[in-house]
C-alpha cells in the first residue's frame, strides 16, 4: 500500500492509508496524513473533517429559507430533518428524513468562520446532546436495534476481534477499540465540538435534544408553516440494557472538549 501511494499519490489511496492506520490504532499518523490532503478531497467525510480538527463542518442549507442546520449525530437529527422537509413539501417522512433532505439539499462544506460574516441574515442552529447520552442512544438504536456494525462488515458475530451485538458494558469498555474499527460508529460518537468547533456563538440557535418543542416553535415563527410534532427514534423505548455508570463516568473525560464548549446546553 505504502508502495502504490507513493508511486501514483493518488488521494483515494492515501484516503485508504488512512483508514489502516485508524484501524492499528495509529491516530496521530492518520490525522497527520489526512490534514495533508484534505484541501484536495472532493468531498471529505464530517469524520475526515474532525479527525484534522478542521474549521470546516458540513452543513444541510435550505436555500429559499436561508436556514444552516449542522447534523452532529444522536442529537435528534432525524427529527430535525424531518421538520425541514415538511417546511419543504408539507409532509413528514418518519424514517426516511435523512435520504430524502440529500435529495432536496445536499451537504456543502462551509468554513464556520464564515457563518456570521457571509450568512448574518441566515438562521444558522445547532443541536446538541450530553455525550453519554448519546453514546446509550447509538447502542439502542443504531448498533442493537439496526445492526449498523452488521451493514458495515456482513452478517457475522464478530469481527477482528469485536463482538457486532456486544453487551452495553463491552461496548463501552471497549470503545477506542470499535471506534477504531468501524467507520460508522466513529461518525456517531465523535465530540459535538469536534464537528460543531469551539465558538457556540457563529450559530444563531444553540439547544439540547429536550428542547426540539422550542426549535420547532422557532422554524414555524421563520416559515410561516405549522410543522406537527415529530418524534423519530425514542431509541430509549426500543433496547434495554444494564446500565454501566462507573464506565460511563471514566468515559466522560474523553468529552471533556464537549462539557467545556457546550455542557451549558446539555
Amino acid at each position: 500500500m505504502n508502495a502504490a501511494a507513493d508511486e501514483h499519490d493518488h488521494v483515494r489511496l492515501w484516503r485508504f492509508k488512512k483508514r489502516v492506520l485508524l484501524m492499528m490504532g495509529e491516530e496521530e499518523a492518520a490525522r497527520e496524513l489526512m490534514t495533508r490532503i484534505i484541501d484536495v478531497v472532493h468531498r471529505p467525510t464530517p469524520s475526515e473533517l474532525s479527525l484534522v480538527g478542521s474549521p470546516k463542518s458540513s452543513f444541510t442549507l435550505l436555500k429559499d429559507r436561508k436556514f444552516f442546520y449542522l447534523h452532529v449525530p444522536k442529537c435528534g437529527s432525524t427529527t430535525v430533518k424531518d421538520m425541514l422537509y415538511h417546511i419543504l413539501k408539507g409532509r413528514t417522512v418518519e424514517g426516511h428524513s435523512h435520504t430524502k433532505m440529500l435529495e432536496e439539499a445536499p451537504y456543502r462544506i462551509i468554513d464556520r468562520g464564515r457563518l456570521q460574516r457571509d450568512f448574518s441574515d441566515w438562521f444558522k442552529f445547532l443541536v446538541v446532546r450530553d455525550p453519554i447520552s448519546r453514546l446509550r442512544s447509538y447502542y439502542r438504536f443504531n448498533l442493537v436495534f439496526a445492526n449498523d456494525l452488521a451493514q458495515e462488515v456482513g452478517k457475522r458475530e464478530s469481527y477482528l476481534g469485536l463482538k457486532l451485538q456486544p453487551s452495553y458494558h463491552e461496548f463501552l469498555e471497549k470503545l477506542p477499540e470499535y471506534r477504531r474499527v468501524f467507520r460508522t460508529l466513529r461518525a456517531h460518537t465523535n465530540g459535538v465540538a469536534d464537528i460543531a468547533g469551539d465558538d457556540p456563538t457563529v450559530f444563531d440557535w444553540v439547544g439540547p435534544v429536550k428542547d426540539m418543542g422550542v426549535l420547532r416553535e422557532r422554524l414555524c415563527e421563520l416559515t410561516g408553516t405549522s410543522i406537527p410534532s415529530i418524534h423519530n427514534f425514542r431509541s430509549k423505548d426500543l433496547v434495554a440494557f444494564e446500565p454501566a455508570e462507573d464506565l460511563e463516568d471514566k468515559l466522560r473525560a474523553n468529552y471533556a472538549r464537549d462539557y467545556e464548549v457546550y455542557g451549558r446546553y446539555f
